[in-house]
């Protein structure tokens, strides 16, 4: 081989001086199909790889069609060799699937899959699968997307091994750009996989979708998601560039799903809470049309499990709406506070100063009852201050 490996060091340099890259290629084509062994194959494709000629994807194909015919006896070859052989094969995949996927070639994408499901190195998987993607193969884009599914259900018995797989498949449709491609890859930036992985399949997602609401939307409503993994649907939702109104709709559904869940579980409860809390911030940022949101909003203020901070986000969602069911909503919390302001603890006075200026910012003449009666009451001049800066801010 030493000699194989001289003769075509020495081609590959006049072809320099003389050959074109056709015949350049050909050159390699002839050493290839007169070389009988993988290992020797091996070398003329690492020489190929390395002078990055462009034109070759009819011959890899050519090559990788040869090799996975010849796939099943050198695994199962008994030769003294026989170890050698099928690293070489491996190795081969590896670098075919890679030249084919930069060659974008697609006419190989039957035999990059024979790869996929038939080869064991996890690395060679890997190829193949990015060599699909940036080939654009669409025939095989389910299929891509079912690997990443059931990795994603079922980890492997060696992380790093499903990871490798995994990353490949994370590529792959990051390159294809279909929709389809967003839920299995957001299943694992939040999935099993080792923390590289993980990170890998977050930083694909904005290229799969600009606005993966839909999708976000039917997890967060589903019974097959744990609540961690809702809330990072929230979060990540929250990241894009969507536009506001679909923010609100999955907003809505979070706050929703936040109130539904029913746990003892000390964590959990937190995750719920922390959910929530980013529910109702978005409602206040984005606005909602849905008639839900009051009593969802409600809930939040008025729930025993219901920190403070969960209260105040609940007060200024409801004051962003700026509708007459915000301004009665708010009216109804300040004027029970009213009814018994002398007995008021820390807590409730720490609301009442922000539900007064937050029905000022509804505008609505609906706030005018419960303010005016704050005013009449015996509190303090600070907070008799705020209801009247208050009603100046509601039209007559």
């Amino acid at each position: 081989m030493k000699k194989v490996v001289f003769v075509l060091l020495l081609m590959c340099f006049v072809s320099v001086l003389v050959f074109s890259s056709t015949e350049e290629i050909d050159v390699y084509r002839y050493l290839y199909r007169n070389s009988e062994k993988n290992i020797d194959q091996l070398d003329i494709l690492q020489n190929m790889a390395e002078a990055k000629l462009t034109g070759a994807g009819e011959f890899y194909a050519w090559a990788l069609r040869q090799l996975v015919q010849r796939y099943k006896n050198i695994i199962s070859s008994q030769e003294k060799d026989a170890t050698t052989e099928r690293y070489a094969a491996e190795e081969q995949a590896k670098i075919l699937s890679a030249l084919l996927g930069a060659e974008k070639y697609t006419p190989a994408a039957a035999d990059l899959w024979f790869v996929v499901d038939s080869f064991n190195d996890p690395l060679v998987k890997s190829e193949a699968l990015m060599a699909l993607g940036k080939m654009r193969a669409t025939n095989y884009l389910p299929h891509v997307v079912r690997v990443l599914d059931n990795l994603n259900v079922t980890p492997t018995r060696d992380p790093d091994d499903g990871g490798r797989i995994a990353f490949g498949a994370i590529i792959s449709l990051e390159k294809f750009q279909d929709p389809s491609g967003y839920l299995p890859v957001f299943l694992a930036s939040v999935g099993w996989y080792p923390q590289r992985i993980r990170n890998q399949a977050a930083k694909s997602l904005p290229f799969i979708a600009r606005d993966p609401s839909p999708f976000l939307l039917n997890l967060i409503k589903s019974s097959k998601y744990d609540y961690p993994t809702k809330y990072t649907a929230l979060q990540t939702l929250e990241k894009t560039n969507a536009n506001g109104r679909n923010k609100a709709e999955v907003a809505v559904a979070a706050l929703n799903e936040g109130h539904r869940a029913v746990t003892s579980d000390v964590k959990l409860k937190g995750t719920l809470a922390d959910m929530r809390k980013l529910a109702l911030d978005m409602i206040r940022r984005y606005r909602s049309s849905d008639e839900s949101i009051y009593l969802l909003m409600r809930r939040s203020y008025t729930n025993r499990d219901s920190d403070q901070q969960e209260k105040i986000a609940a007060i200024n969602a409801i004051a962003a709406q700026k509708t007459d069911e915000a301004a009665d909503l708010l009216s109804e919390f300040l004027t029970v506070l009213n009814n018994r302001y002398e007995t008021l603890n820390q807590e409730e006075n720490q609301l009442i100063r922000v539900i007064i200026p937050a029905l000022g910012n509804t505008g609505r003449p609906g706030a005018r009852m419960a303010l005016t009666q704050v005013t009449r009451l015996n509190y303090t001049s600070a907070i008799k201050t705020l209801a009247a800066q208050a009603l100046n801010q509601i039209p007559n």
